[in-house]
């Protein structure tokens, strides 16, 4: 039975590849990162040893939304353009841009906001999903290490 992208968020994507069994999930992510940008995207923050966010390390003070299982307010897909105002290029000062993100994880679902903080922290806590494969999938994310 072939799955639904259009109707995964971006949390159930990822947990879909980690529960594949090993030796499928290089090939399920380059195909889904061939079809959704914001995967790569993701990815790219998370592994990428140069982009780093301008935020405190850990879990910041936010409440999560009380809502049924993917029903924020705001979905990742829409947030992502905001995640280059996390990086120390931007000019906004810190205490904005600390504020900007946990308006957003306060806005995004529970699991889009802790995929986001898994970002933040550079490590995505799904099995399987690793740097090792990030390289072999989509080297060129990768592009420009120092």
């Amino acid at each position: 039975m072939a799955i639904d992208l259009s109707k995964m968020t971006l949390p159930e994507i990822f947990q879909h590849v980690s529960d594949l069994p090993a030796s499928k999930r290089a090939d399920a992510l380059k195909k889904i990162g061939s079809l959704i940008e914001n995967v790569r995207i993701l990815l790219h923050y998370t592994y990428h040893k140069n982009v780093v966010m301008a935020l405190p390390e850990g879990v910041p003070p936010y409440k999560p939304m009380d809502v049924p299982a993917n029903m924020g307010l705001n979905r990742l897909p829409a947030e992502m353009r905001r995640l280059q105002y996390f990086l120390p290029t931007s000019n906004i000062n810190t205490v904005r841009r600390e504020r900007m993100f946990i308006d957003m994880l306060e806005a995004l679902s529970p699991e889009e906001a802790k995929l986001m903080i898994m970002v933040k922290n550079k490590k995505l806590e799904y099995k399987g999903i690793t740097r090792k494969l990030v390289e072999e999938v989509f080297p060129e994310i990768l592009v420009g290490e120092k």
